[in-house]
């Protein structure tokens, strides 16, 4: 099983939290933060409310992140 690294712009969704409870997404990656001593990816995220919030890797799921694709300028 590879690991889809994102980039800041990537929207993505998150798993339920620790209440079970569904995190409303999509979440914006802002950065790539320094990897965990267990060499987990990290991110910075901001979410539909504003807030941002750092997460692991595994907390994204997979089937719901969305590649910002770079648009160049549309003539006319």
């Amino acid at each position: 099983m590879s690991v889809i690294a994102y980039k800041a712009g990537d929207l993505v969704h998150l798993t339920h939290n620790m209440a079970n409870q569904p995190r409303l997404g999509p979440f914006e990656i802002l950065r790539v933060m320094p990897s965990r001593d267990n060499a987990e990816e990290q991110y910075r995220v901001r979410g539909p409310d504003g807030l941002e919030r750092a997460i692991g890797h595994h907390e994204i799921v997979e089937d719901g992140a969305h590649q910002r694709e770079d648009v160049g300028s549309i003539d006319g």
